[in-house]
């Protein structure tokens, strides 16, 4: 057993020693707990998709990825639904998560929340700082999937630097305004999906945003035969067969996400897994005569992309029966708003 210490070695290993107590220490003081953003504030205005993927399908062999989206403005970001992946696909795609305001957590699904901790440890400066605010349905917050530690919730004692984590941990409420920032107001919207879950509809500046979250939206259906279908759980993969139109829907949907400049929608299938999830069928009611400008499509089975341009072809559907131009963003890439 070798029992030499430090001070024991020859003079090469204690250069090399020191060499290696200097960089750790600078490496630490100079870039982590500094209260300071790594990178300079990007003072553009920009949607980036961290991922486009949804359902379990999606999720479990990442066809496409699930990190979420992060919204950012001159002197404000915030990360909504930081999935699976979020943290390594926002360093692939350069974007400085210590520069986050926010996170938003829509529900408590894995493709929504699972990475929120590590995406608060980036806003919080690895917990050192208190920065930022989380918003999140309150039940998830009661029952821990935001863990405590996260929440800034643990005393200090005996976590050493670890003393800091979101400045507000905001409960939401539909239809309460939550204030974010002088120029930043956020909406939560109830979106029907199974627990307690919100969308949202943001103002900036002029700016008109809004998020859908995972919801269903047709309530019943007219299909060929003229005969009158309840969407319900009942149906085979919840599809929407002989679909002809809507009958009933959830009203305060399309009310909520009306005059926008731009909507985020998931959609997770063309027209099947309608009792949870918003299809093509529904978004196209949702955008009719709505005044939203654009739709980006988000969120999507990994049928719409197994099969090549699927993607695509179900959004140009989408477009040309609503009058709305709709997109499916392209991963890493920024959309200037």
């Amino acid at each position: 057993m070798n029992n030499h210490q430090p001070n024991d070695l020859n003079p090469e290993l204690e250069a090399l020693d020191e060499h290696l107590r200097r960089l750790t220490i600078e490496s630490f003081s100079q870039e982590w707990f500094s209260g300071k953003i790594r990178k300079p504030r990007d003072r553009n205005k920009w949607i980036c998709f961290l991922g486009t993927g949804g359902s379990p399908r999606n999720l479990l062999t990442q066809t496409k990825r699930t990190g979420g989206f992060v919204l950012n403005f001159p002197d404000f970001m915030m990360h909504i639904d930081p999935g699976p992946g979020a943290i390594y696909h926002a360093n692939y795609f350069g974007l400085d998560l210590t520069a986050l305001d926010a996170v938003f957590v829509s529900h408590g699904h894995t493709d929504h929340f699972t990475e929120a901790g590590v995406v608060i440890e980036a806003m919080s400066h690895i917990m050192s700082q208190r920065r930022g605010a989380v918003l999140a349905p309150g039940e998830l917050l009661e029952q821990g999937y935001i863990t405590r530690f996260h929440q800034g919730k643990l005393p200090a004692p005996g976590f050493g630097p670890y003393r800091g984590g979101p400045a507000a941990v905001l409960a939401m409420q539909a239809e309460n305004p939550l204030e974010l920032h002088g120029d930043v107001v956020l909406i939560p919207h109830r979106a029907y999906h199974g627990n307690e879950n919100y969308g949202f509809t943001l103002a900036y500046k002029g700016l008109k945003l809004g998020y859908t979250s995972d919801t269903s939206y047709i309530r019943s259906f007219e299909c060929k035969s003229g005969e009158i279908v309840t969407v319900n759980s009942g149906l085979a993969l919840g599809e929407m067969r002989d679909f002809i139109q809507v009958h009933e829907y959830h009203e305060d949907l399309k009310e909520n996400y009306a005059g926008l400049d731009i909507l985020i929608a998931n959609v997770g299938f063309h027209h099947t897994f309608a009792h949870r999830h918003l299809t093509a069928y529904g978004l196209i009611h949702l955008l009719k005569d709505s005044g939203v400008k654009l739709c980006l499509i988000t969120h999507l089975d990994i049928a719409y992309f197994i099969n090549n341009g699927l993607a695509h072809d179900m959004a140009r559907y989408i477009q040309e029966m609503s009058g709305v131009r709709c997109i499916v963003p392209e991963e890493g890439a920024k959309i200037e708003l």
